[in-house]
């Protein structure tokens, strides 16, 4: 399939072009309760073409770039069709010329995972026995669960020369807890992890399923007012990809951002200092750039921007490739003295979010936990407003860990301050 693509690439004279095919093959298993409801493998190859044209305007150098999409079982003519149609639709894209990656040539690259080798089915059945091993009093209990192991081997060509292989595995999946007493309640999490992490997952569901159950027995809103809050878990890499956006070159070149390498991205003040390094979970990027570790923040300074060629070269950097996992050097307390008398514990939103481009954050509360008389009252409903600004000088983080495939850092970190509408 990859040669049929070239020779069309060739016959329609394109060339600049470059070729990512990407074969998956996943086990998937799909719960009701705890009863397997459908098994299934599947197999796909998918192959994306990313084909440039060169032009120039009223003196001015164009590299229009279009993407298509090949499926197994085409035929010569119907690719040829979609890559004539992608080269002519390169000419509308006016983006200012720029230098694609250099070449790379290397033998295939293995897998660091220790999920590389396992059989996949044994993989998704290994992450379903840790759920299914949280104890289920048919009060509280996981109603619905779906895993899927995943392994892809990516394959990149370009016109220019590159030739590189690289194989990436990871499970992920989704689980429903209910709690049908004394009021019927639900809430959905999501899971994603590059190891074989099944304690890290049973933790996650065993935790949820406490959860429920106090929601459903939560009967008071928090009360309207400034508090300190312990942000956890999942909510944190949300909380925390503010400074990995804001460093992106694409939000830089257009001037949505003004950070740059040196900047003091975190005044000083009484909390933790901002240590953030930027994870490499693929030895390349999209566009065939080798990607590597690489520092983000040093004690609240910018020490690196990030981001695909087309936009480092406009800034005039070296293309680093584009970043999905960050992590946070830990911190020095303790969890459970971070929740103090008054101190509002977010365990769940409806939908927590974070604006990258002016540091608002918030969310609805489908749960908190306020620490009285030395004892977690369960609260819903209300929610927290803030500004990223506003507090990240005053921020403390625990010492325990919080570990999936786009975060690794601090379980939870106290927020100072943080306006909460209630009752």
């Amino acid at each position: 399939m990859l040669q049929l693509i070239r020779n069309a690439l060739e016959q329609e004279n394109v060339a600049v072009w470059q070729i990512r095919k990407t074969e998956t093959r996943r086990a998937e298993l799909y719960f009701i309760k705890k009863k397997l409801d459908i098994p299934r493998l599947a197999v796909m190859n998918e192959y994306q073409v990313s084909v440039y044209r060169d032009f120039e305007e009223n003196g001015q150098k164009y590299r229009g770039m279009s993407v298509m999409y090949a499926e197994e079982g085409q035929t010569e003519k119907q690719i040829r069709e979609k890559v004539r149609n992608a080269y002519f639709a390169a000419q509308y894209v006016k983006n200012p010329y720029y230098d694609l990656p250099d070449p790379v040539r290397e033998a295939k690259q293995e897998s660091k995972s220790d999920l590389a080798g396992r059989d996949l089915q044994e993989t998704a059945n290994a992450f379903a026995d840790a759920v299914l091993d949280v104890p289920d009093d048919g009060e509280a209990f996981v109603n619905s669960l779906e895993i899927f192991a995943i392994r892809s081997e990516v394959t990149l060509v370009s016109s220019a020369g590159t030739n590189v292989c690289y194989e990436t595995n990871k499970v992920e999946g989704e689980f429903v807890t209910q709690c049908v007493r004394p009021v019927d309640v639900e809430q959905y999490r999501q899971f994603a992890y590059d190891s074989f992490d099944t304690q890290a997952l049973k933790d996650k569901v065993a935790s949820a399923v406490a959860d429920v159950r106090m929601r459903a027995n939560a009967t008071d809103m928090p009360k309207t007012g400034k508090h300190d809050i312990l942000l956890t878990g999942e909510n944190l890499k949300i909380f925390f990809e503010y400074y990995l956006i804001r460093a992106n070159a694409s939000v830089i070149f257009p001037g949505y951002s003004t950070w740059k390498t040196g900047d003091r991205v975190q005044e000083a003040g009484t909390g933790e200092k901002l240590n953030i390094d930027l994870l490499a979970t693929e030895p390349y990027s999209v566009d065939g750039v080798p990607m590597k570790d690489m520092v983000l923040t040093e004690d609240g300074v910018l020490r690196n921007i990030w981001g695909a060629t087309r936009f480092m070269r406009y800034l005039n950097e070296t293309p680093t490739g584009s970043y999905e996992k960050i992590r946070v050097k830990n911190g020095t307390v303790p969890f459970e003295q971070m929740k103090t008398e008054g101190t509002l514990e977010t365990v769940s939103f409806s939908d927590f979010q974070m604006d990258y481009f002016t540091g608002n954050f918030g969310g609805e509360m489908r749960l908190a936990l306020m620490k009285k008389d030395g004892k977690d009252i369960p609260l819903y409903g209300g929610s927290v407003n803030a500004k990223i600004s506003d507090c990240a000088d005053r921020l403390v983080f625990s010492t325990e860990r919080y570990e999936d495939s786009g975060y690794s850092g601090p379980y939870a970190v106290l927020i100072p301050g943080v306006a909460v509408a209630g009752e």
